[in-house]
């Protein structure tokens, strides 16, 4: 009688910790996308290709090869799971094959969502299935670009197949824990939105408001889609879209409409860690930390506090079911 007892307020604790907080024990993070979580491959080509005299993007005012003032997102994540990261995201890239960065500089193939993919699977065989994979893609797609080999799309038809392809490459090869996200409003970053007045013309596709409501008709898109995957498949969508909308709307910053860095001049403002955002399409890395508080706790996995606190209820619960045998 009293080893049920104890069974049973062991399970009554099992209830109150959700699942994803039991099984997310993950062994590495693996990423695909573009500069939104790049951590320097596209450096990495120029240095060599250049014999270090070159850097991309320019560091300073870039740090070490991030679109950012400082580390991004998955990183900080990988830093508060305590497990390594391993990152195939390139800046520029689209969801396709393309990437929207043009190059001079010989010898240097910069890589679209397909190709990260492709290159993890074949150098992996074996994939590891305790690791957790992240999709972060789609702006590129949509937005103006300087590149001779790249139209961006009007819809987000191509893109979410793009997506889909992605993901279903990486379930064929056992992948079973898959972080993606959505984006945001991409006529509120510095690029578009000046342009933003409530109104989109039919004859300017870059305008921020249609840009607005291109970004809504895609994260519609890509949650349908998300929906349709089987549940043996663990899909962690993650609402960026949501986020930066409230942090544009709150006060966490004092200035969410302008860059710091303004390329054009170039000069860095005073005060990056007030600003949402670096450069006229990337966070600041203050707001790469707000998206890796979200992506954690998309995970569902509580605080050690809320963990020792479920654990002191149930250890109160067996303690008083063993006075009372």
């Amino acid at each position: 009688m009293k080893k049920a007892s104890l069974l049973a307020s062991f399970i009554s604790v099992s209830w109150l910790m959700p699942a994803s907080a039991i099984a997310a024990n993950f062994s590495a993070i693996y990423g695909f996308g573009d500069s939104l979580s790049g951590t320097g491959n596209i450096n990495q080509i120029v240095l060599e290709a250049t014999n270090g005299t070159q850097t991309f993007p320019p560091t300073p005012p870039y740090f070490e090869g991030r679109f950012s003032n400082g580390p991004v997102w998955i990183e900080l994540l990988s830093q508060r799971l305590n497990i390594p990261l391993i990152n195939f995201s390139f800046g520029g890239a689209t969801t396709g094959f393309e990437n929207t960065f043009d190059t001079t500089l010989a010898g240097i193939s910069l890589l679209g969502l397909q190709q990260q993919i492709n290159n993890f699977i074949v150098n992996n065989p074996v994939v590891d299935s305790q690791a957790l994979y992240t999709i972060w893609s789609g702006g590129n797609d949509y937005l103006p670009t300087d590149s001779a080999g790249f139209n961006p799309y009007d819809n987000p038809e191509q893109t979410l197949i793009n997506i889909e392809t992605a993901i279903n490459s990486l379930i064929e090869v056992g992948v079973k824990n898959l972080m993606i996200f959505n984006l945001p409003n991409l006529g509120d970053i510095p690029l578009n939105n000046s342009s933003v007045d409530g109104i989109c013309p039919n004859d300017n596709q870059f305008d921020g408001d249609c840009l607005n409501e291109l970004s809504i008709a895609h994260n519609n898109g890509l949650s349908s889609l998300l929906s349709s995957f089987s549940s043996e498949v663990n899909l962690i969508p993650v609402d960026i879209n949501t986020l930066v909308d409230n942090i544009i709307t709150s006060s966490t910053f004092t200035n969410v409409t302008d860059a710091c860095f303004d390329s054009t001049i170039p000069q860095v403002c005073n005060n990056p860690d007030e600003f949402l955002f670096w450069d006229n399409s990337h966070p600041t890395t203050e707001g790469h930390q707000l998206i890796a508080n979200l992506a954690f706790n998309s995970l569902g996995i509580p605080e050690p506090g809320m963990v020792l606190g479920l654990l002191s209820i149930g250890f109160l619960g067996i303690i008083k079911v063993v006075k009372n045998q």
